[in-house]
């Protein structure tokens, strides 16, 4: 006996099998066996310089470590990222398989979603594991005693790297070319770089305070070092009355509003010309 509506299977979750498919290709073995290695091997190969840094608060001694580890982990998961978004996506649009995930009953900002949490977000969890167990190695007492500095601090790292790999996710989908997006998110790592040192200068020489509210906003984890009082965060801070130029904490939480709030535009940006303009080719 036939039953009505029997036929061709129905997938139930097809976001997840969507999502499920992009683990299996971007962290294939020994992809995460390797990440896992080296985000706690480098927490426990710097423990020992962490603690040589002679510092003049607690707070700035939990910053310092939150940074120091960040720089390193930052590094890895920038690389990682520019695999799975810059060449990843870019080269999935030009071989046609985004075309094969369009025919999934999953709407575009579904997809769009799981693109992200793949590509973006799932490194940004792995550095921010590697943070908290470099942090718990070195200063577990100060993590407890300064939660509000460890959240602060590990908001602003990670912000920086959410930064840079959303404007490689827009890039990727609007070049559609693998190489060619490979390229321009190495190139998007020095410009910023680049950019942050002519900051630093511009600001040094003219005594512009703007200048560092712009420097602060792209990275705010700087902020929060100079603010606390890090060795060399204030060095070259001048305005152009000649005193030093030291944000105040509400100053600092804005920097990192304003941060993320730069992220979430980008990301916007991203669905909006994923929904209303991007044409798989």
């Amino acid at each position: 006996m036939m039953v009505l509506g029997e036929g061709k299977p129905r997938r139930r979750w097809p976001t997840l099998e969507i999502l499920a498919m992009e683990f299996s290709t971007a962290y294939r073995f020994p992809i995460p066996e390797v990440l896992i290695f080296l985000y706690v091997f480098f927490p426990l190969f710097f423990s020992h310089v962490a603690r040589a840094i002679p510092v003049s608060t607690e707070e700035a001694s939990l910053l310092l470590v939150i940074s120091l580890s960040q720089g390193v982990m930052g590094l890895i998961t920038l690389i990682l990222i520019l695999r799975n978004v810059a060449y990843g996506l870019a080269n999935e649009i030009k071989k046609g398989l985004m075309q094969t995930y369009l025919t999934y009953p999953v709407g575009r900002g579904r997809l769009l979603l799981v693109k992200l949490i793949s590509g973006i977000l799932v490194p940004i969890g792995f550095v921010a594991t590697s943070v908290l167990v470099f942090t718990a190695i070195n200063f577990p007492e100060l993590a407890l005693k300064y939660p509000h500095v460890l959240v602060v601090g590990l908001a602003s790292s990670l912000g920086e790297i959410l930064l840079l790999g959303s404007i490689m996710f827009l890039s990727a989908i609007i070049i559609k070319r693998g190489g060619t997006s490979l390229a321009v998110g190495i190139a998007l790592m020095f410009i910023l770089q680049i950019a942050d040192l002519a900051l630093s200068i511009t600001a040094s020489i003219t005594g512009w305070e703007g200048l560092w509210h712009i420097r602060y906003l792209l990275g705010p984890s700087l902020a929060f070092l100079t603010y606390y009082q890090a060795p060399g965060a204030q060095a070259g801070v001048v305005v152009s009355d000649g005193e030093t130029f030291v944000p105040e904490f509400w100053e600092c939480m804005g920097y990192l509003v304003g941060h993320y709030a730069l992220i979430i535009a980008i990301c916007l940006a991203s669905l909006i010309y994923f929904m209303r303009r991007f044409e798989p080719t």
